[in-house]
């Protein structure tokens, strides 16, 4: 059942610790008690994500399914806060909590709405069943981006800290007095209230409001150049008068430089399409991207900090890839043509399985995966826009790397996607908003890519980029920066 605010695949998803529904199955119960409560709170039917066998732990080679991405695009996110929720290593904080704070905040509707009744909301709705360690709410916080709020289902006596009954065989006694069926009735008419937010127009970002501003000064701007030409025919004085009003009009444009640039910078009156379309043409404005053949040089990073260089050869209309790596007086060389995969190391062609492992650990598939990943890394307009992705029609601006930039949000449509390496999920598209060209890109919350500069291979502007993937404890590393073969 799809959600009743059209975009949206969900109107609630439950993220949760398998560990919090165990024993007494407080999570299943509380879901069961709001389900039967949104019944008599909306007269539509309100749909909810709840996976009731969740992965728990954040695996190292852990990837999240398209199709969870699409559950978050859900209208109101409710995590159950406890004491084990805060953990980067749990799969519910890293790619439910994280990742639909992230995808909510470049989405059209934002991450906060503003409500009928003229507060502001946050579409993340903590149920909160522990007082939490101040590091946890600090955590929490940081990723939210402000105060850590919701409704408390905390029972609290001396020496307890436990999630609230249905049934409490002491209610006097909880020092919170809280009672359950009150605290799922006051669930129930947040949610109503954000989603009713959601029905009118999104929050009016900061940019809009600025932009709005500038349109407002430019058309008394064009006023006054109007009277100033229909007052040439008054007396000097008046005429005067007008140039006087003019120069203290200039006088306050150039007091307030920055909040004037930025609104000029954030004037985003272009649709999705008609913004990438200009980002391609800036690289490629002959689109052909199609046909491109050259010599790039990867230079890879390890864990342990070892670097070491690579030459990666593409020939896009052949479909060709080939991955040169030279250490020392070993040459191995890895690579696809006409679909199929071949290997050489150090002049053998076809070398056994034992010594292909030695120097390539991956096989046939983690190789074509490789060549997905670096076509798309040097053509990456063009394959974002013939990919099958769906791009989103609203352009926003975002901060990326102390940058404003324009973003450009493509979310996987698995119908329509049939290149693997697209369907992990939404690719979001940082753009400089005077020239268009790349910034930067991040997929999910999984890594992200800086772009530094520009190469012209064969004629076409490829960008120099540099990655960084999340590792096991949290933290990025570079894995391969572009520059010129020679």
């Amino acid at each position: 059942m799809a959600s009743i605010i059209p975009g949206f695949e969900y109107d609630i998803f439950i993220s949760y610790r398998q560990k919090d529904n165990k024993g007494e199955r407080w999570v299943s119960e509380f879901v069961d008690s709001l389900k039967a409560e949104l019944e008599s709170t909306f007269k539509e039917e309100i749909s909810v994500y709840f996976d009731i066998n969740p992965h728990d732990g954040l695996l190292e080679n852990h990837d999240v399914e398209a199709s969870l991405r699409e559950k978050l695009k859900c209208a109101v996110f409710i995590p159950i806060i406890s004491n084990t929720y805060c953990d980067p290593n749990s799969f519910a904080w890293e790619h439910e909590f994280k990742a639909f704070v992230e995808l909510a905040s470049i989405a059209s509707f934002g991450l906060k709405i503003k409500l009928p009744g003229g507060n502001v909301a946050n579409r993340v709705l903590p149920v909160r069943i522990h007082d939490l360690d101040a590091s946890d709410i600090k955590l929490c916080e940081s990723v939210l981006g402000g105060a850590l709020r919701g409704v408390e289902f905390i029972y609290k006596s001396p020496g307890v800290n436990r999630p609230l009954r249905a049934k409490e065989e002491n209610p006097h006694n909880n020092l919170n007095h809280t009672i359950y069926r009150d605290q799922i009735n006051k669930v129930a008419h947040a949610i109503k209230e954000i989603i009713n937010g959601l029905k009118t127009k999104p929050i009016l970002p900061v940019e809009a409001k600025i932009q709005r501003r500038l349109e407002s000064v430019k058309a008394i701007n064009e006023q006054k150049k109007e009277r100033l030409r229909l007052s040439a025919r008054l007396p000097f004085i008046k005429l005067f008068f007008w140039i006087g009003t003019l120069v203290i009009l200039a006088a306050s444009v150039m007091a307030y430089p920055k909040i004037f640039k930025r609104g000029r910078d954030n004037a985003v009156d272009l649709s999705g399409e008609e913004v990438l379309n200009k980002a391609i043409e800036y690289y490629d404005v002959f689109h052909s991207w199609n046909n491109y053949y050259g010599k790039v040089k990867a230079i890879n990073i390890r864990d342990n900090g070892t670097m070491y260089e690579e030459v990666v050869e593409i020939n896009t209309r052949d479909g060709f890839y080939q991955r040169t790596s030279i250490s020392g007086n070993d040459k191995v060389v890895v690579g696809i043509i006409n679909g199929q995969c071949f290997s050489e190391i150090n002049g053998e062609s076809n070398p056994s399985r034992d010594i292909i492992k030695e120097w390539w650990s991956g096989g046939c598939d983690d190789l074509r995966r490789l060549k997905q990943h670096q076509y798309f890394e040097l053509g990456m307009l063009m394959e974002l826009q013939t990919s099958g992705l769906t791009l989103e029609k609203t352009v926003k601006t975002a901060d990326f790397l102390g940058s404003e930039c324009y973003a450009l949000t493509f979310t996987c449509d698995t119908n329509k996607v049939k290149n693997n390496y697209f369907r992990e999920g939404y690719w979001v598209v940082y753009l400089d908003p005077q020239n268009y060209s790349v910034k930067g890109y991040k997929l999910g919350s999984g890594y992200y890519v800086v772009c530094s500069g520009i190469l012209d291979v064969n004629g076409i502007k490829v960008p120099i980029c540099k990655s960084y993937f999340r590792t096991k404890d949290n933290s990025y590393i570079s894995v391969e920066v572009f520059a010129k073969a020679e």
